[in-house]
């Protein structure tokens, strides 16, 4: 009877167990607000589509497939968030085969959108500095510059607390991360030595314990943070759409460059797996031709 019970769970059912199960997880607070943003909306997808409550065991492949289309041809969704969709589904079956709700994750082997090339974008070195010193705001500016310079995610910088950063050691501990994780980031001298002239100088005198703080909310926003990025975009004359995870992405693309392995890279970044930090990995033909010059048999 149980079983039964169990298999006719029907997907807004589930979707509580999924909730609590990540919490169980001790995913942080916006990732699991992002992974049940995109479940309900396949949700109500599916209920739109069939007219009716939808059971757990009678979605499949097809039906996620109509779901990607509709993403994107519908939608106007880009490749990178269709396939983070996707990634939150194939999570949330995982916690279903996990629970023994379903006896197999049906995304398991699904394919992912191909990503162009043209969508990644990425900020040289000029154009970083360019950028920094474009933000006037005192807080803000040392906030796109920590991101610069260790490759945070925007949650992770404000997240941060007076604690977390050690100026005396020269690091940050990054706490709850992304997936829960917790890892510690280097600052170099420079971050460290700008940090310092912050917390004497800029920050202001307020009671929060987040490290970048704002005097009338005691905490700073991604989107407050995303539209100071743009003003200064704006201002520097870079055209490039510039949101603060293209900081986090030419941080990566910039150790690349410098020829960092793959490994400490992903951990910097925090990346669960290598396979994740290799998107950064492009290749621009100059740099084949300079590879192809220093064979000498």
């Amino acid at each position: 009877m149980n079983q039964v019970e169990i298999t006719s769970l029907l997907l807004n059912q589930a979707i509580s167990v999924f909730e609590e199960w990540l919490s169980m997880r001790g995913m942080s607070g916006e990732t699991m607000r992002g992974y049940l943003v995109d479940i309900n909306q396949f949700n109500r997808w599916m209920t739109s589509k069939s007219n009716s409550p939808v059971l757990v065991d009678a979605i499949t492949v097809r039906h996620v497939e109509e779901f990607v289309s509709y993403l994107a041809n519908e939608r106007g969704c880009k490749p990178r968030t269709v396939n983070r969709k996707i990634n939150a589904l194939s999570t949330f079956f995982q916690c279903m085969k996990k629970k023994r709700i379903l006896s197999e994750n049906p995304l398991e082997d699904f394919e992912r959108v191909k990503v162009p090339d043209s969508e990644r974008i990425y900020l040289n070195r000029e154009e970083v500095e360019a950028i920094i010193q474009a933000i006037d705001h005192p807080v803000l500016h040392y906030f796109a510059m920590t991101m610069a310079y260790t490759g945070l995610r925007v949650n992770e910088c404000i997240n941060l607390t007076l604690h977390d950063v050690n100026l005396e050691d020269g690091y940050i501990q990054v706490i709850n991360g992304k997936g829960g994780k917790n890892r510690t980031v280097p600052m170099s001298d420079r971050l460290k030595s700008q940090l310092q002239t912050y917390l004497k100088f800029h920050r202001p005198k307020t009671d929060s314990l987040f490290f970048f703080a704002l005097k009338k909310t005691g905490t700073v926003s991604d989107q407050y943070v995303n539209r100071i990025l743009k003003e200064a975009c704006k201002k520097a004359g870079i055209t490039k759409h510039v949101t603060s995870h293209i900081l986090r992405h030419s941080f990566a693309s910039y150790l690349v460059k410098k020829d960092t392995h793959v490994a400490v890279i992903q951990r910097l970044l925090g990346h669960a797996s290598v396979k994740t930090t290799s998107v950064y990995l492009h290749v621009h033909p100059n740099n084949l031709k300079e590879a192809v010059n220093q064979i000498d048999f």
